[in-house]
This record gives structure tokens, C-alpha cells and sequence, in this order.
């Protein structure tokens, strides 16, 4: 089974939580092997981070924040605050799996807008006729019929008439906008 790099990122930051959470019951306890599941936390939580800091600080010859968190994590591990060095690593963590899922939402959300934009376009010709054409074909000066509904297959005027448009997609604003001539449309 393969996982995505966001279930990934997800998981690493569950199973910190959870060695971390065992260490610290374990050390309130009194139990005296407490570190291993500090150690466990921070493997879990580090592991990612702590291997592509090393890659990208040798590769550009300058530390990067990745390994510094993990120096400053095993820094603390070493001075003997265990739940402090675990505290860090699952808070780099848990940044990591949220700054992998707003990257990905982003890229679907980009993807679904691309997928919005008509692949054709009614060309308007110089006798009123119109002829469908691929998007990619059309030059600035082109005339084009937009039927109601349609979407808006490239930035343009509105050279006749007036319509109401949704332009959602590209504002945001969910009320669709009145447009006159001369008005810019947005595809």
C-alpha cells in the first residue's frame, strides 16, 4: 500500500503524539524507561525532516531549519528533557503535515479552476456566422458568442449588450456581476 506524502506527514505527527503522550504518563509514573518512548516520538515525529535537512544542508553548504530543530530536539534529549525534545519535534511536525495538506488543497483547487475553462469557443465571423474552435486558436481582436450559462473561455470586452455574469470562480464573490458594454470579462 502506498501512502501520499500529506498521509504521510499525517501519520508521522499521530504516532509523535502518541509516543509522546506514553512518555510522559510513563515519566509522571515514575517508570524509568520513559526515554525510549521519548526517543520513539521524536524518530516518528523527526525522521522526514531530520533526513531532508541533511540532504538539502549538504547539497547547498548551509544549515537549514529542518536539521537545527532536530539538533536543537536531540540537544534537549541530551541535557535530559526528554518531553521537551518531543514537545519540539511533534510541533515541527504537526506544521509540516498542515503546510503538506494547505499545498495540496491548493494544487486541487488550482487543477479543479483550470478544469473549469471551455476547451472551445464560437468564433464569431465577419457574416454573423459562428464556427466552434479550440481556445488555444483564438487571436487577440477575435469576436466570440457566449450563450447564456456558457462559460467565459478567455479574457475579453463585452461588445454588445448586457449580461449578468459568475465570475466566482475568480473572485470569490458568489453573487453574479452585471456586466454592460465595454465591461472586462474574466475566463
Amino acid at each position: 500500500m502506498k501512502f501520499s506524502d500529506e498521509k504521510k506527514a499525517i501519520l508521522s505527527t499521530i504516532f509523535c503524539l502518541l509516543f509522546m503522550i506514553i512518555g510522559f504518563i510513563l515519566e509522571k509514573s515514575g517508570i524509568r524507561f520513559y526515554p525510549i518512548s521519548f526517543t520513539l516520538a521524536i524518530f516518528f515525529g523527526g525522521f522526514k525532516q531530520t533526513k531532508d535537512g541533511l540532504l538539502e544542508t549538504l547539497k547547498n553548504r548551509h544549515l537549514n531549519v529542518d536539521l537545527l530543530m532536530a539538533l536543537a530536539a536531540i540537544g534537549a534529549c541530551m541535557i535530559g528533557h526528554w518531553f521537551e525534545g518531543a514537545m519540539l519535534t511533534f510541533i515541527f511536525c504537526l506544521s509540516g503535515a498542515l503546510e503538506e495538506y494547505t499545498t495540496n488543497k491548493s494544487k486541487k483547487e488550482i487543477a479543479s479552476l483550470m478544469n473549469m475553462q471551455p476547451e472551445t469557443a464560437l468564433l464569431l465571423n465577419s457574416n454573423g456566422k459562428t464556427t466552434e474552435v479550440p481556445v488555444n486558436q483564438l487571436q487577440i481582436g477575435d469576436s466570440l458568442l457566449v450563450p447564456k450559462g456558457a462559460s467565459i473561455p478567455i479574457d475579453g470586452k463585452l461588445m454588445l449588450g448586457s449580461s449578468t455574469i459568475d465570475e466566482a470562480a475568480i473572485t470569490g464573490e458568489s453573487v453574479p456581476v452585471e456586466k454592460q458594454e465595454d465591461d472586462t470579462l474574466f475566463g
